[in-house]
Formats: structure tokens, sequence, C-alpha cells
């Protein structure tokens, strides 16, 4: 071949290979633009979810855009969001039109939604279910012209339920096959259906078990269907039920309980009927008290005071027992306390006494005593207490156990069965046994040793703190079934934590801390006779103002404000103000914390010039409250006026900050018959302050 044709040829295959180039990266230039905002869009899609949002009591609370969220859905919700990424838009609107909007499209999430082949076809469901419910027929409980043994009276009755809903395609099977002819009154949502209900034009409804609250005054009558529910997908997003059913096995495998914790989480108090059976009531009509005993010298649990009342958790219980079943006035409780365990059994054996408290959590041994245990009441932890250094079987070897005790010879005859048992009176006898060598140690539950163990003379014994727990109930006599009912009716709607609480109220109160002990840890000062005894008066005074003041403004602190409330609790004369600082971050990231504590400072003092024989108490960083007794809502808006003028005084004058003192405010006032507790009126001022902040924000820009 020529040179020249030789160089001709490489310069044509030259000539293509940078026409190649050109075309793929003419292409490539084109479609990564498109990519990427197609990559975008995507992400985009599947981050952002519609949820339909209708209102349902303890389910889904908070229906409008920006009003705060919660209940059963709220949390589900946001678990699954916790696996997905997803950022969701709440969509609010009735059951029958959100259900709608799901099948066209015009949402992507709606919740509580049971299952049925038509549904199927029309919405995409999850492999996992929400929850679990079943569907009741509630009449009023004064009702007597409807009566569940007799069916038949609910011939020709109007019974309210909702559209488009799986709870009336139950109860319409039922009524067909107990041939029954009930007029069916079709509603849109909850709200339409309750007050139908409240307004008589209703006279019976279907409702989920977990949407009725158990002193609603509803009373069930059957139950006509029961059903799994779920959280469901619209059919135009198959990519979101392929996210939400990974994210929902992930879940399923890091808390396989979740599903009963929600449950018993929020539809704990709903699935219990406070109004008494007809047995129950007439039970309660044949009798003026009931009698209960209890051990002596158990607290925090049980005991007697000083003018031989029974005081302790058992008192508060059974008044919260009465509160929750409305029998305060109907019925009184008879306390009467017994030395011994042993003592207190055979007194519920012989008919002496109605209830036994506190009974040990062991169905074994109450099984042998021919006792029905509660639910459980009280939880506490298991500790080992002992002298010296710990040896194992040695430390265990002889084991002190009181005779009062409703745990500890249960609890020693399970986990040590092989010691030996050394037999004293009371529980401080059992210390006294480890003290003096007489046994090797001893077993306490968290209550007794948090109020026994804190005093000077057993600081020599060590405790060790057991992975284990315990449980208090109440037990009455085999056979007693009604009032096993009644208690086990109130006590499932009691807070637990309310007893807890309780609880540790009485550790505190009967903690011991003796002036001979404050001398004997301080003895040096004991020299100086007269400086000991003011350095006495300073420090207490010093303590308690740690402790309750707060050093910025001089009101009461959180604990001081806690201790208030408890004390409001039963009056039916007072009013709160709840108060926010509006910027103290606009000054705190301005001008520095030194700053922004100034500006508390000064709002303080605006609001002690004008709430002056308040009880004023800063709850938290910038969130100022005010109890007044003996006072009206008018007479707190007459307040806020005032403040607002002090406001403008200050704002007057030269200060090192120069942002507006201002403060968001709201208020309420106690209503009878309307609020059962401090914390509904707090709610209610809390929100009115929110909606002020909102306005004032919405004026003057931020956030």
């Amino acid at each position: 071949m020529r040179p020249e044709c030789d160089k001709e040829n490489k310069m044509k295959r030259m000539i293509k290979r940078m026409f190649l180039f050109l075309f793929l990266f003419t292409f490539l230039l084109s479609t990564v633009p498109s990519f990427a905002a197609t990559g975008g869009d995507t992400a985009e899609q599947s981050q952002r979810v519609r949820v339909g949002w209708y209102n349902s009591d303890r389910f889904q609370e908070g229906d409008a855009e920006r009003d705060r969220k919660s209940g059963y859905s709220y949390e589900y919700l946001q678990d699954v969001a916790n696996y997905t990424g997803w950022e969701y838009e709440y969509v609010s609107g009735s059951w029958s039109e959100l259900y709608d909007a799901l099948v066209n499209g015009e949402i992507d999430l709606l919740a509580g939604l049971s299952f049925t082949e038509e549904r199927a076809s029309l919405v995409n469901y999850p492999a996992y279910e929400m929850g679990y419910e079943s569907y009741y027929l509630y009449k009023r409980a004064g009702n007597e012209e409807i009566n569940g043994i007799d069916l038949s009276t609910l011939d020709g009755k109007r019974v309210g339920t909702l559209k488009n809903n799986l709870m009336t395609d139950y109860f319409e099977v039922w009524m067909r096959e107990s041939n029954l002819a009930c007029e069916t009154v079709l509603l849109d949502d909850f709200q339409m259906r309750d007050e139908a209900f409240a307004n008589g034009s209703i006279d019976a409804l279907i409702a989920v078990n977990n949407n009725v609250a158990a002193n609603s005054g509803f009373t069930p009558v059957v139950m006509v269907g029961e059903s799994s529910y779920y959280l469901a997908v619209t059919k135009n997003r198959p990519d979101l039920l392929a996210q939400l059913n990974k994210a929902l096995a992930a879940l399923k495998e890091s808390n396989p309980l979740f599903i009963q914790s929600l449950q018993i989480k929020y539809f704990n108090h709903t699935a219990v009927n406070a109004t008494l059976s007809p047995e129950e009531s007439a039970w309660i009509g044949s009798h003026s008290s009931i009698r209960v005993g209890h051990i002596d010298a158990y607290m925090p649990y049980c005991g007697s005071g000083a003018d031989g009342a029974s005081v302790g958790v058992i008192t508060d219980i059974f008044r919260e027992w009465q509160r929750q079943l409305d029998l305060s006035k109907r019925i009184s409780i008879e306390y009467k306390s017994y030395p011994r365990y042993t003592d207190l059994i055979a007194a519920l054996q012989s008919g002496e006494i109605d209830v036994a408290f506190p009974v040990h959590d062991s169905i074994w041994s109450s099984e042998e005593q021919r006792i029905v245990q509660t639910n459980d009441l009280i939880e506490s932890g298991v500790y080992l207490v002992y002298k010296g250094e710990y040896h194992d079987k040695a430390t265990t070897g002889r084991i002190a156990v009181s005779d009062r005790s409703a745990f500890q010879r249960n609890f020693v005859a399970m986990n040590y069965p092989e010691s030996e048992i050394y037999v004293a009176d009371t529980l401080e006898d059992c210390l006294e046994a480890v003290k003096q060598g007489k046994a090797t140690c001893t077993f306490f539950d968290s209550g007794q040793a948090e109020t026994l163990l804190s005093k000077r003379k057993y600081q020599t014994l060590n405790r060790l703190t057991l992975g284990e727990s315990i449980n208090y109930c109440m037990g009455v006599k085999k056979g007693n079934n009604v009032m096993y009912s009644l208690l086990s009716r109130g006590i499932s709607l009691i807070d637990k934590s309310n007893t807890t609480n309780a609880m540790y109220a009485y550790i505190d109160s009967n903690l011991e801390y003796s002036l001979t002990d404050f001398l004997l840890d301080h003895i040096s000062l004991v020299l100086f006779v007269v400086l000991v005894i003011i350095g006495l008066i300073v420090t207490i005074q010093y303590v308690h103002h740690q402790a309750y003041i707060d050093s910025l403004t001089g009101f009461g602190n959180k604990r001081a404000y806690l201790d208030a409330v408890r004390q409001t609790e039963g009056r039916t004369d007072f009013a709160v103000a709840v108060f926010d600082l509006n910027g103290l971050k606009i000054i705190n990231d301005t001008y520095g914390h030194e700053f922004g504590d100034m500006a508390l400072a000064d709002a303080g003092r605006c609001l002690k010039k004008v709430f002056g024989n308040a009880r004023l108490y800063r709850f938290g960083g910038d969130e100022f409250i005010a109890i007044e007794t003996n006072s009206t809502l008018e007479e707190m808006r007459q307040r806020f006026a005032l403040l607002d003028w002090e406001l403008e005084e200050v704002n007057r004058t030269e200060r090192p900050y120069v942002a507006p003192l201002s403060l968001a405010k709201g208020a309420a006032a106690y209503i009878p018959g309307t609020d059962a507790s401090y914390m509904e009126v707090f709610k209610r001022a809390d929100q009115a302050m929110y909606e002020d902040k909102r306005a004032y924000y919405e004026k003057h820009g931020g956030r």
C-alpha cells in the first residue's frame, strides 16, 4: 500500500471516531438534565405522602391543619415514617369523604380501614394489620327500653352508624341473622353520629369498642362483629405499598408487641365499661359499705396514722375506684388493720372483711388459700439487704421474714427453698435481725426499702437490687364473684401512674432524718453551739429556696408548681394563666444569653406587679404560669390588659437588648360540671396562649 493511501485511511478513521465521540457527548449532555429532573421528582414524591385525617377520640385527634396531632394512628404513622423517611401532608375530612378520596387517588393513605373483598378491589392493603377492634351496639346507660337479654326490644329503634364503614356491614348482617328490624340511620362521620345520639335523633349507635370512653354514659348491648384494620394505600401508589410492607416487617421484627403496646397505651380505658351490671348494681344497692382489711405498719402501701385511721396507697386506690365507678356517694369504705398477713387472710375467709390488701401476686399461693386475685395494682423492684460483704450462698443462708409481709415468704420459698428462715414480727425486726447477725439477709420491695433503709441505724447495711419485680393486688374470697367483678371493673380504669405517684408521696413523707442524725453528721459544729443553730436555720432556708424557688425571677420553680397543682385538685374556684416570652431566641442569638436572662427577669417583674397575689411559677425556660384562686376568667383578662401596659412601660425605657419585650398569654377558669381536673383547665389556657403566640408571630414575622 502506498504511504499516501495509508495516511488517507488513518485520517478517515480519526474523523469517524471524532463524529462518534461528538454524537455520544451530545446525547449524554441532553439526557443528564432529564434524568436529574426525573430523579428529583421521584424522590420528592416518595417522601411527600398525603394522609387522610378524620377526628376520632384517642385514634386521631387534632383535625385542623395546624392543630397538635396525637392518638394511636398518629404514633403508628410516625413509627412507619421512621423506616420510610416519609413526610406527611394531612388532609382533613369526614370518614366518608376521605374514603372516596383514597379510592380516587386524591390521598395516598387512610388509617383504620377494615378489610373487605370489595374494598380490596379499590384500594391496596399492606401485609400487616394496624390493629384490631370489635363493633358494639351501644345504648344510653339509663335506657331501660332496650334490653340486652331480650334483643327484640331493638325492633323499630333508630340505630346510628357510618356510611361506607365495615361496622355498618357487620351490623346489617347481624340484624338479618337476629331477625330484627331496626331503622338504620347512616351518618357521614363520628361527630355527626355522636351528636345525633346526644340530641335523641337516634336511640342507639354502632361504635368500635376502643372509641367509647369508659365513663361516657354508653352501655354496650351486644357485639355485632369484629375485625382487623389497616393503613390502606391508594391503588395509584404501589411504590408506597412496597415501602409500607418493608417498614412494617422491620417494625414487627424489632418490636413484636408494637401493636399490643399501642392498644394498651391508647385504648386501655375504653375497653372497660364503667357502667355496673345488674348484679353489681343490686349488690351496691343492698350494701352500705365495703369492708377492706389491710396489714398494719406496711407503708407506703398501708398502715395506721396517729389517730388510728388507715393511711397509705390503699386509701388512694379506693378513692379513685369510687370516682371511676361514680360510687363515692353510694357506698363507703370501712378499713380494718391486722398485725399479720395470716390474720388478714383468716379474716377474709371468715367473712369478717370483703377485700384483703396487699396480696402478693402468687396465683399458686392464692389458690391454696382459696383467694381470687384482682389485676395487679402496684409493681415494685426487689432488694436483697445484707451486712458486710456479699458471698453468694452464705449471704442467703438464713433469711429474715416478717409475719406482716405479703411477699417475703412466697418470694423466698420460690427462689431460695434451701435457705433457713428466721421469723420476725415487723419489717424493722427483719433489719434488726440482719444487723445483729441473727439472719444473714432479708428481702424488701423497693417502696419499703426506700422508707426504712433511710434511717441512720440501718446505714451500715448493704442492699443489692435484684433483676426482678413483684406485684401487689387485692384478694377476695373465692366465690364472692360480684365483689371481684366490681373491684376488677374499677381497677382496670385506674391510671397506674397515679398509684405510683401516691406511693412515692408516702415514701417522701416517711423519710426520717432527725436533728440527732444531723448533729452526728456534723459533730465538729457542735462545738460552736450558737453558730450551729444559726447555720442550721440558714442551711434549711437555703435548701428550701434552692428546691422551690427559681433564682432568676424569684417565682416558684417546676417542683413548687407541681405541689401547687396537687393542692389545687378538688377546688372549683380557680383560674390559670399561661405565659411564654416572645422572641427569646432572637435576643439570645443576637445579644447573648445574659441579655436573654435580663429579658426574662424584666418579664417576671411585670408579671409580679400584675399578679402579685397569685401563685407565680417559672415552669420552663421562657414559660410562666399563674394560679389564682377565687378568680374568674374575666378578672384574668383584666389583668392581661394591665400586663400589656406594664410591658409597654418597660419597652419605653432604655434596655441592653433592643428587641421589644412581649408575652404570649392565655387564661382559663374552672367550669363546674365540665372540668374534672386541673389539667383540663390548664390545657385550655395553654391552647389560648399558643393562639396568642401564633397571632404575634403572624403580625411580627418569624416562627
